[in-house]
């Protein structure tokens, strides 16, 4: 018979990612007992679940990479380096500054950020139910291998990327993939092993690949350039983005359907792929284990960032971090455009937008912020959600000591914490 067991803590983290990671730690470092609630069997979010293996939001646009994320965000960096990769910003194609990842080491340098500030993580754990009372989270119900366990808490944190821990407190959604709203597609990244070091990355030729496999093909490649390539630290292996769908919803039979697909397609394009000069013995490291999901659903929040006040890069009294990627808007399977931010380069993320508006006691990281459309291109990303995360653990802990969390409070414990605000 399986046990139903019964915890007290008092703040409760749903989500492993980075957003997740950075709450769990930030409240525990204000004295907080936390629970950290992963469905997989490790941390790291969609850099370790689904090979996006790039962290984007860390710096400003421009000739020289300027940092926009710190606090937690630059901790774990340098804990990536501690293990032995290279953290050094790269300049993408479409002259944003990003940072590689070894899957493998995201995955450590996690559990070692978690063991270091005392966070209790449940890996192997599902959120199943949630209670409420009067417009508050009481407690959160999960199951692992062992049964049940029922968990009371004073704050909670969805960073659950597909906002699961709101959906099941009845919080109202802003957008939500099951009502028909337009969410931008999926991508399945694939890591490929045995390319030569020495191995130029051809953009014209592998067009002219994709070109005629289009031409004489009833399932035609959507990025027709080649999508994003890009080699990854220590492995060297080749990292490599060409592979969009749509996302029918959340269900499990939904995302069979998707995932089917794109491992059929990634099969399909490393044939294609052994036609590059210094691919011919090229094979399929690893895809997955899930695909990578943008958007699905997302609560309303006390306050959005807005498409606005990135274009003109405003700043706020109660700014809680810095959104510095540009709106990556993906309209659909391979057509996506990005949108540049005003002012210095970033824009003051609200704090408002980390705050639940019907759940008095339900805090919003990474994935799950409050956003409108466009903006939400910006402020999804992992390197912005490591600022998001920082943040709302922070008002999540003070939420549970005080009562109430007053920005000039979570400004100081931010700072205090090494974050860039």
């Amino acid at each position: 018979m399986l046990n139903a067991r019964q915890e007290k803590t008092d703040v409760v983290v749903i989500g492993g990612g980075a957003g997740g990671m950075s709450a769990a730690v930030a409240a525990a470092r204000l004295g907080a007992r936390v629970v950290l609630v992963e469905q997989y069997g490790f941390l790291g979010g969609a850099a370790s679940n689904s090979q996006v293996l790039a962290y984007c939001g860390f710096y400003q646009k421009g000739s020289t990479p300027v940092p926009a994320v710190l606090g937690i965000g630059a901790e774990l960096l340098a804990e990536l380096e501690t293990i032995g990769q290279s953290v050094a910003p790269i300049m993408s194609r479409s002259g944003n500054w990003i940072v590689m990842l070894d899957p493998e080491a995201v995955k450590f340098a996690f559990d070692r950020m978690c063991e270091r500030a005392g966070v209790q993580v449940r890996i192997h754990s599902k959120l199943t139910a949630v209670t409420t009372d009067e417009g508050r989270i009481t407690s959160v119900t999960l199951a692992d291998h062992a049964g049940t366990v029922t968990i009371e808490a004073g704050s909670f944190i969805d960073a659950s990327g597909e906002a699961t821990l709101s959906t099941l407190a009845g919080a109202r959604l802003t957008s939500d993939i099951r009502r028909g709203d337009h969410v931008q597609p999926t991508s399945m990244p694939v890591r490929i092993g045995g390319v030569a070091p020495d191995a130029p990355f051809d953009r014209a030729v592998l067009s002219g690949i994709i070109a005629h496999h289009n031409a004489t093909s009833d399932t035609p490649i959507p990025r027709a350039d080649g999508g994003v390539m890009s080699r990854l630290p220590i492995s060297g292996d080749v990292w490599w983005m060409t592979i969009d769908l749509p996302l029918g919803g959340v269900s499990g039979e939904d995302l069979c359907v998707v995932e089917r697909e794109a491992r059929r397609q990634a099969w399909r394009n490393l044939v294609l792929i052994k036609q590059m000069p210094g691919f011919e013995r090229a094979y399929l490291v690893a895809t997955g284990p899930q695909i990578g999901i943008r958007e699905t659903r997302r609560p309303q929040s006390c306050e959005d960032m807005t498409a606005a006040a990135l274009e003109t890069g405003a700043r706020r009294s109660d700014g809680i971090g810095r959104a510095a990627w540009p709106m990556e808007v993906h309209e659909a399977p391979g057509r996506a455009f990005f949108i540049d931010l005003g002012g210095e380069g970033f824009a003051d993320i609200p704090m408002g937008s980390l705050q639940a508006a019907d759940i008095t006691n339900l805090y919003l990281a990474g994935r799950v912020v409050g956003a409108d459309q466009a903006a939400y291109g910006s402020i999804r990303v992992m390197g912005t959600a490591f600022a998001t995360g920082h943040a709302a653990g922070i008002v999540a802990a003070l939420g549970v000591q005080a009562r109430r969390a007053v920005p000039e409070d979570i400004r100081r414990h931010l700072l205090t914490q090494n974050a860039l605000i």
